[in-house]
Formats: structure tokens, sequence, C-alpha cells
């Protein structure tokens, strides 16, 4: 079990998009209105990712970026973001996604 800025992780293998993932337990304040408990990849990965990039903290980010694949989490911004997100977390996630260099060092 490694712990990364504050956030536990536990069995994320990474980049793969049907794969299995457990979202860390440090992150259940932000499913407030969800049973975290519940909560299993892949299918609700387009609730997880929607919820953690609207709300999330680095830490959120940080996991993202080491758990999604790059091409996923672009499509999702792409088809989703502009109707899930606010205009300052889509602009937010735009300009991230943008930074190759960033998902090639995760």
């Amino acid at each position: 079990m490694d712990v990364e800025g504050g956030v536990e992780l536990q069995n994320v293998q990474t980049k793969a998009m049907d794969q299995h993932i457990n979202i860390p337990p440090a992150f259940k304040k932000f499913f407030w209105d969800a049973d975290f408990s519940k909560l299993k990849f892949p299918e609700h990965q387009n609730y997880v990712l929607g919820r953690l990039m609207a709300f999330g903290d680095l830490a959120s980010i940080q996991w993202i970026i080491r758990s999604f694949d790059h091409d996923m989490v672009c499509r999702y911004l792409e088809k989703k973001g502009a109707y899930t997100l606010d205009r300052k977390s889509f602009l937010f996630w735009k300009n991230i996604l943008e930074m190759d260099d960033l998902w090639l060092s995760a």
C-alpha cells in the first residue's frame, strides 16, 4: 500500500480503461451524494472522473493523471466536459490536457 500526497492508493493499475481501480478513500468527500462503497470501475468511470474534475483537489488531479489514459480524459472532456463541468473547471482541464509532458512523466 503506497501513500502519495496524502492519498492512499490501493490496487491502482495505471493507464488502462477497462481495469479495476479502487478510488482512494480520501476522495470520499467529493461523492457526498453517492454511496462511495458502490462506486466501481469501469461502470462509474465517467461519474467519478467528472466529479473529481469538477470538485477535486491537487491530490485528485495527480491521481487522474496517474490512473487514466490521456486520450480517455480528452474524450471525456470533449464529449461531456462542456455539459458536466463549470466553465472554470473545463478550461482548467483543457489546459492540463495540453501539457503532454505532464502525462508522459506520470
